[in-house]
């Protein structure tokens, strides 16, 4: 790794105590220790990253997030596994068999062989099965990454990464807020708080429909998963024509290769019902029926806002039918990469 006060260039060695034995001065991260593979370089890249070079402010979850989607797996350790397994298994009791003389070599090397192809080729026939209850998810839950940043960072920068908020921010608009945000994840409204947008838009966020104001547009943010396709239709239930659902939709998702994708095990089927109710396609439903997910959590501050600065200026043609007939499907087209 490169030290992030020097330059220069360490060997695992050369960092020991995570001291850089160039300048003997002390960095926070080792790459080797990190499940994201982390280190202060990296981190700073990301924050400029997260910023996008106008001072925006993120939050910890936004920069887990952004730090760990390099390291996704693919969610089939546990095929690979179980290939690796039955291989040596049968390598093992083969060689077994033929050390204590009850079978010759030669017969038992063949014994052997096609028990490795049957055995590969019905695991090859069962790999839809382990797709179906594999489960992508962040390297390292987001405490382990929150208290591995928090235990050093701090000592040695003297406070959070620039730009960073931990936890609420309360920033809400204390006037007569002119549009709402409703959104079950807190992060996304101290992102926004932190970024000065209710002042900026006299706009307030909350996550609970009872603690809106009435009569004022109120836009909805949700994941593109089963819990976030539900919390927006609950959602336009108790708000009726004034919610605008700006997303995450999964056709969004689909159609933006940058977007992190998670996945957790297939749904039962029953939970998926309600989704024939959503104006959503087969092709949305397939994808949340393999239990596919994205967080609006994970999206960066820049695209946010962005998504609903966007949102905002639909909202002069809000009589128009097309536009009362998009904010009960989420009319926004998020900016791309």
């Amino acid at each position: 790794m490169i030290c992030p006060h020097c330059d220069q260039n360490l060997l695992r060695r050369e960092r020991t105590g995570r001291t850089c034995s160039k300048c003997r001065r002390e960095f926070a991260l080792e790459p080797k220790e990190s499940p994201h593979g982390l280190h202060d370089l990296r981190i700073h890249r990301l924050v400029e990253r997260l910023g996008d070079g106008r001072g925006l402010r993120y939050t910890l979850a936004q920069l887990w997030y952004a730090s760990g989607r390099r390291k996704l797996s693919d969610g089939m350790g546990s095929y690979r596994a179980a290939r690796i397994g039955a291989s040596i298994t049968i390598v093992l009791f083969s060689f077994v068999l033929m050390v204590g003389g009850a079978v010759s070599p030669g017969p038992g090397v063949a014994v052997a062989v096609v028990l490795l192809v049957l055995v590969n080729v019905g695991l090859m026939a069962a790999r839809p099965w382990f797709e179906a209850r594999s489960r992508i998810r962040m390297p390292a839950p987001y405490e382990v990454f929150r208290r591995e940043l928090l235990d050093r960072w701090p000592g040695i920068y003297g406070g959070l990464p620039s730009g960073a908020v931990d936890g609420t921010v309360a920033r809400s608009f204390h006037g007569a807020p002119q549009f709402a945000v409703l959104c079950s994840d807190p992060g996304v409204i101290a992102c926004l708080e932190a970024n000065n947008s209710p002042v900026i838009w006299a706009m307030m966020a909350t996550n609970r429909t009872g603690a809106l104001p009435p009569d004022i547009p109120v836009f909805v943010l949700h994941d593109a998963s089963l819990a976030g396709i539900a919390f927006a239709a609950k959602a336009r239930s108790v708000l009726g024509k004034r919610a605008v659902t700006v997303g995450l939709l999964p056709r969004v998702v689909l159609a933006n290769a940058s977007i992190l994708r998670l996945r957790e095990p297939r749904p039962a089927a029953q939970e998926l019902d309600f989704l024939r109710r959503e104006a959503l396609s087969q092709e949305e439903i397939d994808w949340l029926a393999a239990g596919w997910w994205s967080p609006i959590a994970a999206v960066p501050p820049a695209k946010l806002v962005a998504a609903l600065n966007r949102a905002l200026g639909r909202l002069p043609k809000a009589d128009d039918p097309d536009q009362q007939a998009a904010r009960q499907v989420g009319f926004l087209t998020w900016p791309t990469e």
